[in-house]
């Protein structure tokens, strides 16, 4: 080896791995036991909701056997400019966000840095004060928590917290008070730190015992607080260090850093029917690092980097080489958290929503089980690990609904041998 060529490598093996990170591996669809007819369906189904300007742009990814499939990109990124959606395009991913934080809780409770039982005001002292509101006809009254919040129930959405939306005026105020409401169509979080918030929230009454049923909210910014106090640094420079960068994930993150900013998707709303942009790219708030570190809804990604996560989840934890959850910490992630008393047939992990799905043609169907979740944006995922198997959507438009992804997703399984 000549002083040169060492000097080359040496350089390399300094680099941050997700620098070196070659994109995911691209492989043909049928060698991988899905129809291509199937998948056509679902390019043609994406390409008419544009057509039809049901959605601004929309892009739709297939892995399987570690390999991209298929990739089907359509629309624009905004349909002010008819700037084209591009596949590198940074998007929000709100809520898509949680599986993340999720993912980056379970390494600190690998290294014995919490109890998944533990109380979360052994952490937050701010929560040992915390009260559950209980509404009986027309009054309402404050009582004493029959055990306390423990950190699964962030995990799991039991802690009792909401979004402070949609809630009678006796709980609705309570957020309103404590300013941890989002505002602008639900799209940008409170002006505080997470510090601050979790104060705030242990603040707020409950809308139910701990444990008692499943109540979307709050739950995993309050986790994404605990990751900071266990790592003592910042949330995302945890993220980076625990998630990104083994994995090769380059462009998520809290914020869109400014030579990137090119690549970022306006957000659209609708207003008298109509797709209106309701949050431009070139003036959004995410141009800038925000306060609020949102570890339940704060993060913008790229399809590649998401895909990336997704294999790391179907794989069990490992990309290329790099592991960042052991393989036993992940199935217990994807093992019900939930009673029937609390879910009916709801079942949710440790992050993830679990839900049974059916693959092939009728005279050939079989089942397996899916873990997933969405964003407020229109964005979701499946990964369905004994498969193999993955699927990404991404757009921009809020409320969510995710119509569309519902309609792609069951195409591409009833297409798989």
């Amino acid at each position: 080896m000549t002083r040169h060529t060492l000097l080359a490598t040496t350089l390399l093996l300094l680099l941050p791995f997700s620098l070196l990170a070659q994109p995911l591996p691209r492989g043909d669809a049928s060698s991988a036991g899905i129809q291509a007819e199937a998948l056509q369906t679902a390019a043609e189904e994406l390409k008419s909701e544009v057509k039809e300007k049901k959605i601004a742009g929309g892009m739709h990814m297939v892995l399987r056997h570690g390999k991209v499939v298929h990739f089907a990109i359509e629309g624009v990124a905004d349909i002010e400019d008819n700037r084209p959606l591009k596949a590198d395009a940074i998007l929000r991913i709100y809520s898509m966000s949680k599986p993340i934080t999720s993912v980056a809780a379970m390494k600190l409770w690998e290294e014995g840095k919490f109890k998944l039982d533990d109380p979360v005001a052994k952490y937050i002292p701010a929560f040992k004060q915390c009260q559950v509101l209980v509404m009986e006809d027309d009054t309402h009254k404050l009582v004493a928590p029959e055990r306390p919040i423990i950190v699964r129930d962030l995990f799991r959405h039991t802690a009792g917290y909401t979004y402070g939306t949609g809630m009678p005026e006796a709980f609705g105020k309570h957020y309103q008070k404590e300013q941890m409401l989002y505002t602008d169509r639900g799209m940008f979080p409170p002006m505080m730190t997470i510090a601050e918030a979790a104060d705030r929230l242990a603040r707020i009454p409950l809308l139910h015992q701990p444990g008692a049923s499943f109540t979307y909210g709050l739950n995993v910014d309050l986790l994404g607080r605990l990751i900071e106090i266990w790592s003592e640094i910042p949330l995302d420079d945890y993220l980076q260090k625990a998630v990104f960068e083994p994995l090769g994930m380059i462009d998520t993150g809290f914020s869109v850093p400014a030579d990137k900013a090119d690549r970022f998707v306006s957000c659209h709303g609708s207003k008298d029917g109509k797709l209106i942009v309701v949050d431009k790219a070139e003036q959004s708030p995410y141009l800038q690092k925000p306060a609020f570190l949102s570890g339940g809804g704060g993060l913008v990604s790229t399809m590649e980097d998401y895909a990336r996560f997704c294999q790391a989840l179907v794989n069990l934890g490992e990309l290329d080489g790099r592991r960042v959850l052991a393989e036993s910490t992940l199935r217990k992630m994807y093992t019900n958290q939930l009673s029937p008393a609390s879910s009916d047939s709801f079942r949710f992990g440790l992050g993830f929503a679990i839900q049974d799905i059916s693959l092939g043609r009728e005279d050939s169907e079989r089942t397996a089980i899916a873990y997933r979740w969405g964003g407020y944006a229109n964005t979701a995922f499946q990964v369905v690990p004994s498969e193999g198997m993955a699927q990404v959507f991404m757009r921009q438009l809020v409320p969510s609904n995710h119509r569309v992804a519902r309609k792609l997703f069951p195409i591409v399984y009833q297409g798989t041998e």
